[in-house]
């Protein structure tokens, strides 16, 4: 991603998405786009509808695209998330020490989710994080297109 300054990410033979290394990286067009580019890759956890822009994502509420769909894929990228009084509960399995960050991956639900977070940060595997999104960071596919939804 640092040798151009326009990118193409191709998917069975298809460009799914041609833009900046950046937009590429903050706004994928597509899942296979969230969960291709980036290290580690974006987590996805299920959302069900929960009235007009709401959606409901492993207990809690949360702003959303304004659809008719049922269900959508919340999405964010392990570095957006930081922990918080209210947010997702998540259980810390694996804690990585890696210099400037930890990279715990954790359970929500029935899923495994990343986090990176600040060093200086205490967590031991098993306890409980509670672990809210960075305003503007959340993406959300619609589950049978695959498609970015806004």
């Amino acid at each position: 991603m640092s040798m151009a300054d326009r990118i193409s990410v191709m998917h069975q033979g298809n460009i799914v998405q041609a833009a900046s290394p950046i937009e590429v990286y903050r706004n994928p067009a597509a899942r296979f786009v969230a969960s291709f580019i980036g290290n580690p890759p974006m987590n996805f956890l299920t959302a069900s509808h929960a009235g007009q822009g709401k959606w409901q994502v492993a207990g809690q509420t949360f702003a959303g695209p304004s659809t008719d769909k049922a269900g959508l894929l919340f999405a964010i990228r392990p570095e957006d998330m930081q922990p918080a009084e209210q947010g997702l509960r998540a259980t810390a399995k694996i804690v990585e020490p890696l210099g400037a960050h930890l990279l715990v991956t954790c359970q929500i639900d029935d899923a495994l989710f990343r986090v990176v977070l600040d060093s200086d940060t205490v967590v031991k595997a098993g306890e409980t994080l509670t672990l809210a999104p960075q305003p503007d960071r959340v993406h959300w596919f619609d589950p049978e297109t695959t498609l970015a939804v806004a």
